[in-house]
């Protein structure tokens, strides 16, 4: 029973904490001793019934009790450190007091000179307080149905970690937090449609969690909620696109121009200033604290007036909606084209948003890393023509991504060496990504499965995007 002692601490402080009871109930029982075991297990409640039938993954209760651990030896570090100080500060204060009665001393310079330790020991007591945490930031903005979101794996240690971290802080959730399971590909996790609502946590106060599984293949029940649940999630994540796009767009722009964009004016401008093709209703309202949130992670110096002038009223309800109180695909955006299975793919980290079908031109396709810099609409005046509605030229090259008015190409090797699309794909795609876009060229690395939505990704354009001047030559 090494954990026992820092369990039955963080009980007492929190004994409406069910998960911790249940944990050690645990440690109870494997010292034999039934009967405080199961005095345990009542308090512990539904937790019990959901951890013995197995309708959470076994690994995370081994963590989150870890968590626990870390948690209550973390705050007796942390009371120890006050008394310190806090002893300090009495020796300190009987050393100062007389002296200042001593001859040759005023009464009025007894007083403790400022800037030492009363302010270090408020400065113990503050951090706590202060410190900011993106729980209580993804609260603002009212998320819907089924709370705030966030995704895992479905299975794996990944999972059982992360749920183990938000168990762990189950006081701070939100009052309900919606884990939506992703299914795996290799190293990907496969995006939107195919996600399904895993978990609910709902913050009961006081440390106590109610934990609901949706995984019927472990639980054997059938939440009435849970289609509900499936389609709110589903409203998150087309929502995390529209942010996952502003936020590589911005990101672009400030690689390319040194600073952030003053307004999505300055991303959706006339070709070639279209760095993005459009905007939606929720990227207008989430410009402003996405700008901040940016401005936050690295250009302090540039953010801090912007910084002040965003206040909470104004945060966006799509970065409310995710747990952390910002884009779930936080990481850029990139392209991904497998060349031995004929798959274009969008990630952001090791999330696969997208993977279309694509025709390419074999040995002809050229291999490396490459950025999108023209992003056309109509190439050459057409949008049936030989390059389809869309064209994305790649880096300085003569090859592009683009649409193409010979479907039957996808799947094979019939171009010059660009990358052939079909027309909703292309289209959708090219509202997807900005310019600046990172893409690898290579052989592997994508699953085989087409990923692509029942609904496509659609933006309203603002300005002219043709580029009538110009006729080009794209490897076809």
């Amino acid at each position: 029973m090494n954990h026992s002692p820092h369990l039955k601490s963080y009980v007492k402080m929190h004994p409406d904490n069910k998960m911790a009871w249940y944990l050690l109930g645990k440690e109870y029982e494997s010292s034999g001793q039934e009967g405080k075991a199961n005095y345990c297990f009542n308090r512990a409640g539904e937790v019990f019934e959901a951890f013995e039938h197995k309708q959470i993954p076994a690994d995370v209760w081994m963590e989150y009790q870890d968590k626990l651990v870390q948690m209550s030896k973390e705050k007796a570090r942390r009371t120890a450190r006050t008394r310190y100080l806090l002893t300090t500060l009495m020796v300190l204060l009987l050393i100062w007091v007389p002296s200042a009665n001593s001859p040759g001393h005023s009464r009025e310079s007894a007083s403790v000179p400022s800037g030492t330790e009363p302010v270090a020991a408020d400065n113990v007591q503050v951090a706590g307080v202060q410190t900011s945490d993106p729980n209580e930031v993804a609260q603002i903005g009212g998320p819907g149905a089924g709370g705030v979101f966030t995704a895992q794996a479905r299975t794996g240690s990944s999972a059982g970690t992360a749920l183990a971290d938000m168990l762990a802080k189950a006081s701070r959730l939100p009052a309900k937090t919606t884990v939506l399971g992703m299914e795996q590909s290799g190293s990907w996790m496969l995006w939107r449609d195919r996600m399904q609502p895993l978990l609910s946590l709902q913050n009961k106060g006081n440390g106590g969690l109610a934990v609901q599984s949706y995984d019927a293949a472990a639980c054997a029940c059938k939440p009435s909620d849970s289609e509900k649940l499936r389609k709110a999630g589903l409203q998150w994540a087309v929502g995390q696109e529209e942010l996952a796009v502003l936020n590589s767009s911005m990101r672009a722009f400030r690689t390319q121009h040194q600073r952030l964009p003053q307004s999505l004016d300055e991303l959706t401008g006339s070709f070639p200033d279209n760095m993005m093709y459009g905007t939606t209703d929720g990227m207008k309202k989430a410009f402003t604290p996405m700008r901040n949130l940016l401005a936050s992670q690295g250009q302090r110096a540039e953010g801090a007036a912007s910084q002040q002038a965003g206040s909470s009223a104004e945060s966006s309800p799509l970065l409310a909606s995710s747990l952390y109180g910002g884009p779930f695909l936080g990481q850029p955006l990139r392209i991904v084209v497998d060349k031995s299975k004929h798959r274009l793919g969008l990630v952001s980290g090791n999330v696969l948003i997208r993977n279309y079908p694509i025709g390419l031109g074999g040995d002809r396709t050229p291999e490396g890393k490459f950025v999108i810099t023209d992003k056309v609409v109509n190439p050459n005046g057409k949008s049936n023509g030989e390059f389809g509605s869309r064209g994305m030229q790649l880096s300085a090259t003569n090859y592009a991504i683009h649409g193409t008015n010979e479907s039957d190409s996808i799947g094979k090797n019939e171009s010059l060496g660009c990358v052939r699309m079909g027309k909703e794909d292309v289209e959708e795609l090219f509202a997807l990504v900005p310019s600046g876009t990172e893409v690898v060229i290579g052989n592997g690395g994508l699953p085989g499965q087409v990923l692509v939505p029942g609904s496509h990704f659609t933006t309203e354009p603002q300005h002219d995007q043709t580029n009538p001047r110009k006729t080009y030559h794209w490897l076809n």
